[in-house]
């Protein structure tokens, strides 16, 4: 892949990210109307998280996909000249090893980096927003319909459990206590 088809795919994505603010992203924004407002405004909400997600995603992608041709133009550039004449085991074996170490700096430099960083931030922020939407639409949709416990409910009677323990606990201490002053 040479490094314009790149530059020309990134190009490609961010004018479709900018359509889709443009139009859709307008569309997700408009408040709902009707006695379904409430509902039509939770999927709006979870499409605008997805596209947010896949945007992220996106960007990430791309950050990796430069770093990759950056590492692929270095080995290049280091094994060009050896590449002439007999190819043995020996050449190979230094190829690879060449491969290896420039690759491993390359995304290791990049990895290091603040950008790298702000970017894995962000995807996992998005990346959370998606699987809290997904989980109170799936516990607003399917548990609480069929009557299965939904996990803010598990996590109550968890915290409830707990508290009980502990007041057993100290109960049974005091018991205790009363018994040995007898």
């Amino acid at each position: 892949m040479e490094k314009s088809s790149f530059e020309s795919t990134q190009e490609f994505f961010d004018q479709w990210l900018n359509v889709y603010n443009a139009t859709t992203g307008r569309l997700v924004e408009m408040p709902a109307l009707g006695p379904a407002r409430e509902k039509s405004e939770k999927m709006m909400k979870g499409f605008s998280t997805f596209v947010n997600l896949y945007a992220a995603g996106m960007d990430s992608n791309s950050n990796f996909q430069s770093v990759f041709m950056e590492a692929m133009q270095k080995v290049q550039e280091k094994t060009a000249p050896d590449m002439n004449g007999e190819i043995s085991p020996e050449k190979y074996k230094e190829f690879y090893n060449i491969w290896i170490e420039t690759y491993s700096e390359t995304f290791k430099e990049f990895m290091k980096s603040g950008h790298f960083a702000s970017d894995m931030g962000k995807l996992n922020s998005h990346l959370m927003d998606f699987q809290k939407y997904n989980r109170e639409m799936l516990e607003e949709n399917y548990l609480k319909p069929m009557n299965l416990p939904t996990k803010t409910e598990i996590d109550e009677i968890n915290k409830e459990l707990y508290s009980l323990k502990k007041t057993v606990k100290e109960l049974t201490s005091q018991i205790k206590a009363l018994e040995e002053k007898k």
